[in-house]
């Protein structure tokens, strides 16, 4: 039985063994993968690292190319599948220009240079390529020229990638702590101003109240215009009356007999007075 366990333990131990060279990555060959080892060697790599740096990037640094009319200066320069490609390593590369030692157009060629690269196969079966950007300039910073290719040769990938010491890194995260609390508490200060101003807005929003004045002068003018108005029906009844009786007294007196006389209802029309018998 204790064999067994030992025999088990031992196999084990070997697969894991196995496992881990297989996923091991070998660096600055392509021994082993879809790649072909004449074609991707180093010093290919390395002629097409630095046909990108200097063939491209600073050609077209020279030609007054930016990342802002890239597209419309070298949109037919290239394909669909390398434009995107080539536009995001250029901006990179030109964002990052005067960190890698540019001092002058004129020496452009002699301030920035591809020196050395490490090339691998990653986990994803793609040809990985660091290859190391070296400024001149006192204040030059060394980057990573990091980019892909298909087994055609295609770049997949292009990106620059400055390369900052301790102290630049902890200043740069420093200030982005800096700005990103300055821009909570600006806004913290904002919505504690209109917070305070509610009390400002409602009471110049709300309507306000009747005074004891005013109610009563509005109910006396409700009692005036009701008078007013029975006045004028009294005023009606009383004239209907009168011409009436007028009109009821001229037909008694002529020949005329007082049936054919019928009081009906009187319409006021407007204050003319103009009346008008139904």
């Amino acid at each position: 039985m204790k064999h067994k366990i030992l025999a088990l333990g031992v196999t084990l131990i070997c697969m894991l063994s196995l496992a881990a060279c297989g996923n091991s990555i070998q660096y600055n060959t392509v021994a082993g993968s879809r790649y072909d080892e004449n074609v991707f060697s180093k010093d290919g790599l390395m002629q097409y690292a630095q046909t990108i740096e200097d063939s491209y990037f600073e050609t077209m640094y020279l030609q007054g190319i930016t990342p802002e009319n890239f597209e419309e200066q070298l949109e037919d320069s290239f394909d669909e599948s390398t434009y995107d490609v080539f536009y995001a390593g250029y901006k990179n590369w030109y964002d990052a220009i005067d960190e890698l030692g540019f001092q002058s157009k004129e020496t452009i060629a002699e301030d920035i240079s591809v020196k050395d690269l490490t090339y691998y196969v990653n986990k994803d079966g793609e040809l990985m390529v660091d290859a190391t950007i070296q400024g001149t300039g006192s204040n030059a910073h060394t980057a990573v020229l990091e980019y892909s290719l298909d087994r055609k040769g295609v770049p997949t990938l292009i990106s620059v990638n400055v390369n900052h010491s301790l102290g630049e890194k902890l200043r740069s995260a420093g200030l982005n702590t800096l700005l990103g609390m300055g821009m909570a508490f600006t806004v913290l200060i904002i919505i504690a101003l209109v917070i305070s101003a509610f009390p400002l807005i409602n009471k110049i929003t709300e309507k306000k109240p009747e005074s004891a004045k005013e109610i009563a002068q509005k109910s006396m003018d409700n009692v005036t215009s009701q008078i007013a108005e029975k006045e004028e029906l009294s005023d009606d009844a009383e004239l209907i009356a009168v011409i009436s009786a007028a009109i009821a007294a001229y037909e008694g007196s002529s020949s005329a007999g007082g049936d054919g006389f019928v009081v009906r209802s009187v319409r006021k029309v407007g204050k003319a007075s103009n009346w008008k018998k139904a």
